[in-house]
């Protein structure tokens, strides 16, 4: 049986970060890329995003013990920076992290490597982007689940927990918004959360997500919806259709975000992408 004795819970968002590959090869270089995301219509866009969704699931946990490094970048002009950092405030475990270009994975090993290991036997590391939600018990659920793994395993083979039942998000240029419910027959990369020992050096960005059950072992969890994921034009990528989808009648998605996200799904659908 392995030995017990404590977890820390980490998570790392990306937030408009400068990368000399991932998202680059395909957009253009850091400098023009610069040029299109810190347009201040392009980063009230991403403020309205993080308000409505991330930010609030994230203060609201039930479990609030947890730290946070949200990777940005440092040519992030500075009205906007202290503008994200003035949000985080209420919750002492965040910290913003304004990163040089850097190669895009380095970068999220040293957001990690940015909370010392507190001691703890193991830790959880998460991951979130900046654009979609975690349901309000993600943190204390994590540590439950890895509580109950740690009694089973008899091995140290690290383990990723997934939630596989959620919402899709589509916020239309016409404002005909929608929310559908979902099942995923693939880890998704929303609050995915890695249970391993700190010293191991892994976190949940070193694979993609599709591929999580080559590398590590895998506890999908569809017990409650546990996650929002938006889908708008600045997207970096595009969802997958799931075959199982649009069970719930419309006042059913009301009622579970709110119970689960403690969001109204009517100001979501009133959302607009500009102003």
């Amino acid at each position: 049986m392995v030995e017990f004795n404590g977890v820390q819970m980490v998570g790392v968002m990306r937030f408009s970060v400068l990368t000399t590959d991932f998202t680059t090869l395909r957009r253009g270089t850091p400098d023009e890329i610069a040029e299109r995301i810190f347009r201040p219509e392009a980063m009230e866009l991403r403020f309205r995003l993080f308000e409505a969704l991330t930010l609030p699931t994230l203060l609201n946990q039930t479990d609030p013990d947890f730290r946070l490094v949200i990777l940005t970048s440092d040519q992030m002009p500075q009205q906007f920076l202290d503008r994200l950092r003035d949000l985080v405030a209420p919750h002492a475990g965040t910290e913003v992290w304004p990163a040089p270009v850097d190669r895009h994975y380095r970068l999220l090993r040293q957001s990690f490597g940015r909370v010392a290991p507190d001691g703890s036997g193991h830790r959880l590391s998460f991951r979130i982007d900046d654009d979609d939600a975690v349901d309000l018990e993600m943190v204390e659920r994590s540590k439950t689940i890895s509580r109950q793994l740690l009694a089973f395993q008899k091995d140290e083979t690290a383990t990723m927990l997934c939630w596989n039942k959620g919402f899709y998000y589509e916020i239309a240029e016409e404002g005909q918004n929608s929310l559908t419910d979902t099942y995923l027959r693939a880890p998704l990369a929303i609050g995915t959360t890695l249970l391993h020992r700190p010293e191991d050096g892994h976190n949940p960005y070193r694979y993609n997500h599709k591929n999580f059950a080559a590398h590590y072992n895998v506890y999908s969890d569809i017990s409650l919806p546990g996650f929002i994921r938006s889908i708008h034009p600045g997207n970096s990528s595009t969802p997958q259709l799931e075959p199982r989808r649009g069970e719930l009648s419309p006042i059913r998605v009301q009622r579970q975000i709110r119970r689960h996200f403690g969001l109204d799904a009517e100001a979501l659908m009133q959302l607009r992408l500009t102003e």
